[in-house]
């Protein structure tokens, strides 16, 4: 293989590991774009993040601020620095499904229990939130 050749092969790779990576750039930090949720993303971080923004699913934003939405609510605490804030992905998880279990007189819905949000959906939301 010419030096050419070799350098057109690497530059596809790097082409094609870059659009392999994008959706994972796209949730770090902060939520995705409607326009994001609109391409129907593969990522479960994205997709956590497009439920999270999703005024008829997760509605995050009306009680939360995160990074990356312009509507943000005061009423519970801003979603960043999450990994420091729960020991796991299942305290998270828990947290999400039924935050009853910890506060019973806390204004945020079980999602899970309540059947808002299906444990896939749940666990995608999870995802997204670990990368803020």
């Amino acid at each position: 293989m010419g030096t050419k050749t070799a350098l057109r092969a690497v530059q596809g790779f790097a082409i094609g590991a870059g659009l392999l990576l994008a959706p994972l750039a796209m949730a770090a930090g902060h939520a995705p774009t409607p326009k994001e949720c609109a391409a129907h993303p593969t990522n479960p971080a994205v997709r956590g993040g497009c439920i999270v923004i999703n005024r008829a699913s997760g509605n995050c934003m009306a009680c939360h601020v995160i990074a990356g939405t312009t509507m943000d609510g005061n009423l519970g605490p801003a979603l960043r620095n999450l990994r420091q804030r729960y020991p796991n992905k299942q305290a998270l998880f828990q947290q999400l499904y039924d935050p009853t279990i910890n506060d019973p007189h806390t204004a945020m819905p079980p999602f899970g229990r309540d059947h808002i949000l299906t444990k896939a959906q749940i666990r995608e939301v999870v995802d997204f939130l670990w990368t803020l």
